[in-house]
């Protein structure tokens, strides 16, 4: 007995030595995990939260493969640094006075710049791209900043909005030495997610951004190489989705920074730095990973909005008595992320990211909106959906307008445009319309400690068993019953049989899943990806699923770097799997004495000694599971070289959440909601209240641009805004008019009738 078992082991340690082994994943990473288990799945989209822990991984386990700053550039920073600081507040100090009014920028949405001022933008960063006074220039010098130790600093907590609102400044700053005339825009990118489609949006066009998929060949950072010398790359849309107005409206329905922040006591879906993240998920390529996020410019402008949505933030927090300059005081925040820590930037504090006075230098215009009355977005690439009253993008199949020739004669500035018949205007929402964009090729970069080649890689087979959704519901093939076709259950729906029913079908949950997401589709898509743990390289790919079907198998591979000869020579990865829709799939490895598959942590290493389970190749990897030489017709499967199956089903749990001895407290009742009387008015701020009632105090109303005068004024009126009342003013020589709710020129009292004198009376100093 004891020989058996003795060479039982010694047969466990060959298998270990010489293939794939299953190791711990980093105790950061599981602490992150952790942090949602008592959070309902259903309120959140798994694959992103999968997302915001583990792009972390890797850098806090080998600290010695972090950025390190040149001399060069660290001055560069400085210069720009102390710049801003006397650009903006002219004292040298970032609470200094205030700067002289008219001279802030203002920063727009990326549709609404002219076609001058949108050159100049793309000329400035090229500019900088150009530039290679500092190597390797002074734009890959900047976004070099968000990589290595600085990403600690800027993730993971509420350090996250001040950090980044004092990296963009520092961007634009740069951009404004090479043109003054330049402001960052902002991107926000619920208006593409309205489409069906959001990839046809026309921000993916040479006029623009450029390529969506693959290189980026077209538009205004086309052929552009990153410091890893690899070409600029996207995936656009393949994964990962752009904010929804849902969102956004629950972040701004939040009445403390506590609430909207990455830490142990937030709710998912009311983090903002969490919505941010599936964004970069959706644009891919290098914005998939945060060391790599900025050598792409949609990051700065993708920043930007969030940026704009904080600030929206901010003004409910004084429209409600509370202070926005309050850094957020939470349990257990990560040391980097406490108020008196540093940010990296001249001797601010993450707290002093927080201060209004950083906001000096700029200002946002308001996203755009529109009305039946008035349904030109004031640009020829945003279109009015009357519905909801929003400018949504238009796509490249939509037919664009050129914009007017300029006009010698001088016009009247007017607070809405006159409308223009020639845009399109759709008139039902498309928010409910969504069309997965299954099967998009990805292309990786295959970089793997700053060299970029596909031969550095391994291919590990994985075995993928996937549970069909339980809202696809109907897929329209029909059992027949004495002649007639029986259309109550298709004819592989698992409730249509007793044990598929009870071993799936009453096992299910509905996670929240993408917006942009269908589960009625026969056919699915789940990406493979894998996250260097020893090793600085990721790598994805996917799998067709056949939906149609109770369960399905399906098979895939990903990459791992390829383990180098020699006892140190193992590789170490993290390797995960979730579906098109966002669903989290969990994973079970195969044990090495019993060849049955048990739940593990998908961390894995792998050495480079036969027999291996992976491919040096791809025509390596594929031949390690087909066997052509046992029969060239009918090639032999073989199974035993599997050594990953992940199971993709709808469980009711982060399926990487494990219950601790002492497990987090529950997160903090929510705020309970004042009590007001909204049967007659709805106050907006101190200095405003309208004459309707409001929805809500954490949503005040439902339909975008909808406009109400505030109490006892002529001017102020307040404007519906993702699901929020917010306070806008008319310009000298205009007032509110409650017929039109629109600012016209004029003048009234309050409390007195309006009198209205025409508009030539102000123009010639009558």
């Amino acid at each position: 007995m004891k020989t058996y078992l003795l060479l039982l082991s010694c047969l466990a340690l060959s298998v270990i030595d010489s293939r794939i082994w299953n190791i711990s994943i980093p105790a950061h990473l599981q602490h992150c995990y952790n942090r949602v288990q008592l959070t309902r799945v259903d309120t959140y989209v798994g694959s992103t939260y999968s997302w915001m822990c583990e792009n972390t991984m890797k850098k806090s386990e080998t600290p010695e493969g972090m950025t390190q700053y040149d001399a060069p550039k660290s001055g560069y920073y400085k210069h720009l640094f102390d710049k801003y600081l006397e650009t903006a507040h002219k004292s040298g100090s970032v609470r200094g006075r205030r700067q002289a009014p008219g001279s802030r920028c203002t920063r727009k949405e990326y549709r609404m710049l002219s076609d001058d001022e949108r050159d100049r933008f793309h000329n400035a960063i090229n500019a900088l791209k150009q530039d290679t006074t500092v190597q390797p220039n002074k734009y890959d010098a900047i976004s070099l900043l968000h990589s290595g130790p600085s990403n600690f600093i800027a993730h993971g907590g509420p350090g996250f909005l001040g950090w980044h609102r004092i990296y963009l400044l520092i961007f634009e700053t740069a951009l404004r030495e090479v043109d003054p005339s330049v402001c960052l825009p902002y991107w926000d990118s619920s208006l593409d997610n309205q489409l069906a489609d959001p990839t046809s949006s026309l921000i993916w066009t040479p006029q623009f951004l450029g390529t969506p998929q693959g290189s980026v060949t077209e538009g205004p950072f086309a052929n552009w190489m990153t410091p890893e010398n690899v070409q600029l790359i996207r995936n656009v849309g393949s994964d990962g989705e752009l904010f929804t107005t849902a969102a956004i409206s629950d972040i701004l329905s939040r009445t403390r920074h506590e609430e909207i922040v990455t830490a142990d006591a937030t709710e998912p879906r009311y983090d903002l730095e969490f919505h941010h993240a599936s964004v970069h998920v959706y644009v891919g390529g290098a914005m998939t990973r945060l060391d790599t996020a900025a050598f792409d410019p949609v990051f700065f402008m993708h920043h930007a909005f969030i940026d704009y949505v904080w600030d929206l933030f901010r003004t409910n927090l004084r429209n409600n008595n509370a202070n926005p300059e309050t850094y957020p005081e939470i349990v257990n925040v990560d040391p980097r992320h406490i108020a008196t820590a540093q940010t990296g930037f001249g001797d601010l504090t993450q707290a002093d990211g927080y201060l209004d006075s950083l906001t000096e230098s700029y200002h946002y215009e308001s996203v755009p909106v529109c009305s039946a009355r008035s349904p030109d977005c004031g640009s020829r690439y945003l279109a009015c959906q009357l519905s909801t009253g929003r400018c949504i993008a238009t796509s490249r199949n939509s037919p664009v307008v050129p914009t007017p020739a300029p006009v010698s004669t001088p016009i009247p500035p007017v607070s809405i445009p006159t409308p223009s018949p020639s845009i399109p205007l759709p008139t039902n929402s498309t928010e409910t319309c969504r069309r997965p964009s299954s099967g998009l090729p990805i292309q990786n970069d295959y970089c793997c400690d700053k060299s970029c080649d596909t031969s550095q890689w391994a291919l590990i087979p994985v075995k993928i068993i996937s549970v069909r959704p339980p809202k696809f519901r109907n897929y329209g093939s029909y059992p027949v019953t004495s002649g007639h076709v029986d259309k109550n259950q298709d004819i592989y729906a698992p409730k249509a049989y007793v044990n598929t029913d009870k071993f799936i079908s009453s096992r299910q949950s509905n996670p929240k899943t993408y917006r942009r997401c269908e589960n009625d589709t026969p056919s699915g898509q789940v990406f493979l990806y894998s996250r260097g743990i020893n090793y600085d390289g990721d790598y994805k790919e996917s799998s067709i699923v056949d939906q149609r079907l109770a369960v399905s198998i399906s098979m895939g591979f990903v990459g791992v770097k390829k383990p180098g000869p020699g006892e140190g020579g193992v590789s170490k990865a993290l390797i995960r799997a979730h579906d098109s829709c966002g669903r989290v799939c969990h994973v079970a490895c195969k044990d090495p004495i019993t060849n049955e598959f048990k739940e593990c942590s998908g961390a894995v290493a792998v050495s480079d000694e036969a027999p291996q389970m992976y491919g040096l190749n791809y025509d390596d990897a594929f031949m390690s599971v087909f066997d052509y030489q046992f029969n060239s017709d009918c090639p032999k499967f073989k199974t035993e070289n599997f050594y990953l199956t992940f199971y993709c089903d709808y469980h009711d749990t982060f399926p990487y959440a494990q219950p601790t001895q002492s497990p987090p407290p529950p997160p903090p009742p929510p705020t309970p909601e004042p009590v007001i009387d909204h049967s007659t008015s709805c106050p907006i701020s101190p200095d405003c209240t309208i004459d309707v009632p409001c929805e809500g105090h954490y949503r005040h109303c439902t339909r975008y641009n909808e406009r109400h005068v505030c109490q006892g004024s002529c001017s102020s009126f307040a404007a519906c805004t993702y699901g929020h009342y917010f306070v806008r003013r008319c310009p000298i020589g205009q007032f509110f008019d409650d017929v039109t709710r629109r600012c016209t020129y004029g003048y009234c009292q309050p409390g007195s009738p309006r009198v209205v004198r025409p508009a030539r009376y102000y123009y010639f100093g009558r």
